[in-house]
């Protein structure tokens, strides 16, 4: 959903637009190679990578948000969304050293 959400708002030619939408991308991405592992070190790599881009996307959003180039109800719900998806890697991540 964030990938998607990011398309439909880069579509308007935002600054930064394109370090914004290939973070947004590499969050799955990354999330799909992961799971393609086994659990342990190599998955959790792949779930800090894509961590990582869902911080960065994340920022780069609100750079974007501060300068006003995004109002306030396309900011938020996507801010959130990304805020609970670097929660849940977190969480994957810590599962994976546990067992």
């Amino acid at each position: 959903m964030v990938v998607d959400d990011v398309n439909r708002l880069l579509a308007s030619r935002l600054p930064n637009a394109r370090q914004v939408r290939e973070a947004a991308e590499s969050i799955s991405a990354n999330i799909q190679e992961g799971f393609g592992r086994d659990a342990g070190p190599d998955r959790n790599q792949f779930l800090r990578f894509a961590r990582a881009s869902a911080e960065e996307a994340n920022d780069r959003l609100r750079a974007r948000f501060a300068a006003e180039d995004i109002p306030a109800n396309v900011y938020w719900p996507l801010h959130h969304r990304l805020v609970a998806i670097v929660r849940m890697l977190t969480n994957l991540m810590s599962e994976g050293k546990r067992r």
